[in-house]
C-alpha cells in the first residue's frame, strides 16, 4: 500500500513539475528571433497582394494577428494562451464568413486562408511552427494566380517563393546567420535544377483543353462592352472607357491599314424608330455558299468577357471558330455568351460577286416598323433618289448632304426627345455621335427602298509593332451601316467619314475631348519628345505581356500541338511524348546536377604560393624538398648544402613558416590577413635569392 502511494505521489509531483516548466520560445533560442521576425515579414509579404482582391476587414484581421505575434516576441508578459487563439479564430472568421459565407469558391476560401494564416502565426512557438507556416504561405502565394497571371505578377511571386524556401534551409542550421550566403547558393541551385524540368513538363506533358487558369472568377462581374441595342448616343458613352476590348494578334504578317480596321461584331435589323436590335432573340440567317477569292490576314484573338454570344472579327471572316457558328450576314455566333477571357484565330477573306439577297435579308433589311417618317424627311430622302441610276449613287446623295451642312461630331449630343428622332437630327440638332449617323443613315436607304442594316462594333486600335498587335479598346467602339447594291451584295458604308474623316484614319483623344463641349479631338499619329519615350515603353510591356500570354498563360492542348509540330513530333502518340518528355528532363537534371554540384579546383593561397615558389627556386639548384620532410628539416639541409646563403636562406625559411604558423585557422585567413607589402617582398626575395655552393 505504502508503495503504490509513494508511486502515486512520484507521478503527481512529476507532472506538476512538468507543467511548471514552460516550454522554450522560438525567441528566446540563439538566432530565433530573427527567424521568427523574418519568418512573419514573408507570410505579410504573400497575403499584401490580396489587398485588391479581398475586403479591407479580413486584411485588417491578418495583420493585426500577424502584428500582435511581433509584439508578444519583444512583450513577453503579453498573453498568448489557447483562449487568445480562440477568441481571434472566432472573430476573424466571423467576419469571413459574414462578408463571404461559406468558405467554397474564389474568394471565400482565400480570404478563410488569410485569416487561418494570420492565426497560425499566433501558434508559432519552435522552428516546426515556422516550417508549417512556411507552407501554407506556399499555399497563398498559388491563390495569387486565381486574381491575376501577368509576368509582372509572376516575377515577385517566384521571388517570394526562394525567399520561402531559403528560410527552410535557415531552420536546418543551429546558427542560421552563419549559413545566410550559402543558403542563397543553394536556393539558386535548386532552383537551376528544377526550372529545366519545370520548362520540358509544362510544354510537352499532355494537356487537356483549355488554358492553364481556369477559374479566375465570374465573367459576369466587372465587363463592359457593346450592348443587344442601339439608341442614339448609347456608343459615345462606351467610348469614354478605356477598357480593352480585345487583343489581335497577326504574328509575322502586316496587320491591315486603319482604314480597313472594321471588327463587326453583330448586325441590327430590326428598328422601332428610336432603338435598334437584332430583333427577339436574335436574326438568324443561314450561312451562304460562297467562293473565296482571296485570304487576306490570318490572325488571333484574345478577346475579353463581355457577356454577349457574338465574337468580333475583321470584315469578312472567312470561318467560324470552334464551338461558334459563322451567320450568313457574316458576323459569328458562339456557343454561349463569353464570360471568361477566350482565344481564337480567324481569316479574313474577300469573296466572289455571286452573292445572293435572301428573302429574309430584304424583309428585314426593308422594314421601318413604327418609324416616324416626317414631310421634310421624306422630302430630302426623294432629293437623294431624283433620277439617281444605283444604290451606290443614293447613298452617296446622302453622304455629301452630310458632308455639305453644318453636323458636328460629339461626344455629348443633345438629348432627342421627339416622336421622330431621325427628323430631328436631321434638320434640328445635326450635334451626334456614330450612332446618330449610322442610324439616320440606314433610316433613310431603307425610306428610299434600299436594303441597309446597321453593324456595330470596333474601329481601328492602337498599333504596336514591336508585337505586331492591335489592342482594341472601348474607345474604339463604332456603329457604321451597310448597304445591298446588285451584283456587288452588301456594302459598307461609314456616314461618319462624311462628318468626321479622321475618324477612319484616328482614334478619339479622350484626354483632349473631355472639357471640349464634347468636341471630339483625335490622336496624332507623330508622336515626339516624352510622348515617345512613354510610347516605347507601353510598347515593350505589351509585346511582353503578349507573349506571356501566348507562351504560359493561352498554352493549351492546341498550342501545344502546334509546338509538337514544330519540332517534328506531330506525328507520335502522347504516350511516346511523355516518355520522352521524363527521360529528357531526367537527362537534363543530371546534367545541370554535375555541373553545379562539380568539384572545383580550390584555389591556392599567397602563403601556399610563395612555398613552392622557394622549393622551385631550390630545385633548379639541385635541392628538392622530400614528400614528408618539413619546413623547419628542409631549412637546416638547405643551409648546410649552401652555407654561404645562410643568412638569406634562414630569413625567408623564417618568414614562410611564421606566415603559416602563427596565427590559429586556415592558411586562407592568415593569407588573408597578412600584410600584403609583406608578400609582397618575400616574393621579390625569393626570386632574387642567388644561390652559390
Amino acid at each position: 500500500m505504502r508503495s503504490l502511494t509513494s508511486r502515486f505521489s512520484w507521478r503527481k509531483n512529476n507532472k506538476l513539475n512538468n507543467h511548471d516548466e514552460k516550454p522554450k520560445l522560438i525567441e528566446s533560442t540563439p538566432g530565433g528571433l530573427r527567424l521568427l521576425l523574418i519568418s512573419i515579414g514573408l507570410l505579410t509579404l504573400t497575403a499584401l497582394p490580396h489587398f485588391g482582391h479581398l475586403r479591407i476587414e479580413i486584411m485588417i484581421v491578418f495583420l493585426a494577428l500577424v502584428g500582435y505575434r511581433c509584439l508578444a516576441a519583444k512583450y513577453r508578459n503579453l498573453p498568448r494562451n489557447r483562449w487568445v487563439i480562440y477568441l481571434s479564430a472566432t472573430i476573424g472568421f466571423s467576419i469571413s464568413a459574414w462578408f463571404y459565407g461559406p468558405p467554397f469558391g474564389r474568394d471565400p476560401g482565400v480570404a478563410f486562408l488569410v485569416v487561418l494564416l494570420g492565426l497560425k502565426s499566433l501558434e508559432i512557438t519552435s522552428r516546426r511552427d515556422v516550417s508549417i507556416v512556411i507552407m501554407l504561405g506556399f499555399f497563398t502565394i498559388m491563390t495569387q494566380f486565381l486574381y491575376a497571371d501577368g509576368v509582372s505578377w509572376t516575377i515577385p511571386m517566384i521571388i517570394l517563393v526562394g525567399g520561402l524556401m531559403w528560410l527552410l534551409a535557415q531552420m536546418e542550421h543551429a546558427e542560421p546567420q552563419t549559413f545566410m550566403l550559402g543558403d542563397i547558393k543553394l536556393v539558386g541551385k535548386m532552383f537551376l535544377q528544377a526550372l529545366p524540368v519545370v520548362v520540358i513538363l509544362f510544354y510537352l506533358f499532355p494537356r487537356l483543353s483549355g488554358s492553364l487558369f481556369l477559374f479566375q472568377g465570374d465573367g459576369n462581374s466587372g465587363v463592359t462592352g457593346l450592348g443587344d441595342s442601339l439608341k442614339m448616343g448609347s456608343i459615345s458613352s462606351l467610348v469614354e472607357s478605356e477598357e480593352v476590348a480585345f487583343v489581335a494578334s497577326f504574328f509575322d504578317q502586316e496587320p491591315p491599314p486603319p482604314s480597313e480596321r472594321y471588327w463587326r461584331g453583330t448586325n441590327f435589323w430590326v428598328t422601332d424608330g428610336r432603338e435598334w436590335s437584332r430583333g427577339g432573340h436574335g436574326v438568324h440567317l443561314i450561312s451562304k455558299e460562297r467562293t473565296i477569292v482571296e485570304k487576306k490576314y490570318t490572325y488571333e484573338i484574345e478577346l475579353q468577357p463581355n457577356n454577349q454570344n457574338w465574337l468580333f472579327a475583321l470584315d469578312h471572316p472567312g470561318q467560324a471558330p470552334k464551338n461558334a457558328w459563322l451567320q450568313g450576314d457574316h458576323h459569328i455566333i458562339n456557343k454561349e455568351p463569353v464570360k471568361s477571357e477566350i482565344r481564337y484565330e480567324l481569316d479574313a477573306v474577300s469573296f466572289d460577286d455571286s452573292e445572293q439577297l435572301l428573302a429574309a435579308e430584304e424583309r428585314l433589311g426593308l422594314d421601318l416598323g413604327k418609324t416616324e417618317i416626317t414631310p421634310r424627311l421624306q422630302k430630302l430622302v426623294d432629293s437623294f433618289t431624283d433620277q439617281a441610276p444605283s444604290s451606290i449613287a443614293i447613298a452617296n446623295r446622302a453622304l455629301q448632304y452630310f458632308n455639305q451642312n453644318e453636323f458636328v461630331y460629339s461626344l455629348s449630343p443633345p438629348l432627342l426627345d421627339s416622336n421622330a428622332p431621325v427628323d430631328e437630327f436631321m434638320f434640328e440638332s445635326q450635334t451626334g455621335f456614330c450612332g446618330h449617323y449610322a442610324s439616320s443613315f440606314a433610316t433613310m436607304m431603307r425610306q428610299a427602298d434600299i436594303p441597309a442594316r446597321i453593324v456595330v462594333g470596333y474601329l481601328g486600335g492602337d498599333y504596336n509593332p514591336r508585337s505586331n498587335q492591335i489592342v482594341v479598346r472601348q474607345s474604339h467602339a463604332h456603329a457604321w451601316t451597310e448597304i445591298w447594291q446588285e451584283g456587288q451584295g452588301w456594302i459598307r458604308v461609314d456616314p461618319t467619314a462624311a462628318v468626321a474623316p479622321e475618324r477612319i484614319e484616328s482614334s478619339i483623344d479622350l484626354n483632349g475631348s473631355t472639357g471640349n463641349n464634347g468636341q471630339v479631338l483625335f490622336s496624332s499619329l507623330n508622336l515626339t519628345g516624352f510622348k515617345k519615350f512613354i510610347t516605347e515603353a507601353i510598347w515593350i510591356k505589351d509585346s511582353i505581356k503578349a507573349k506571356w500570354n501566348r507562351w504560359f498563360i493561352n498554352f493549351d492542348r492546341d498550342r501545344q500541338q502546334e509546338l509538337l509540330r514544330s519540332l517534328g513530333l506531330g506525328n507520335l502518340d502522347f504516350r511516346y511524348i511523355t516518355i520522352f518528355a521524363f527521360l529528357l528532363a531526367l537527362t537534363i537534371i543530371t546534367m545541370v546536377s554535375l555541373l553545379i554540384f562539380r568539384r572545383e579546383k580550390k584555389p591556392l593561397d599567397a602563403t601556399t604560393q610563395l612555398s613552392l615558389l622557394f622549393d622551385k627556386k631550390m630545385m633548379s639548384m639541385g635541392l628538392a624538398r622530400g614528400k614528408s620532410e618539413g619546413p623547419r628539416d628542409f631549412q637546416l639541409r638547405a643551409v648546410k648544402a649552401f652555407p654561404s646563403q645562410k643568412s638569406e636562406l634562414k630569413d625567408i625559411s623564417n618568414q614562410l613558416i611564421r606566415l603559416r604558423y602563427r596565427m590559429q585557422g586556415s592558411s586562407e585567413e592568415v593569407s588573408h590577413r597578412a600584410d600584403t607589402n609583406q608578400l609582397v617582398q618575400l616574393k621579390k626575395a625569393i626570386k632574387s635569392l642567388n644561390i652559390k655552393p
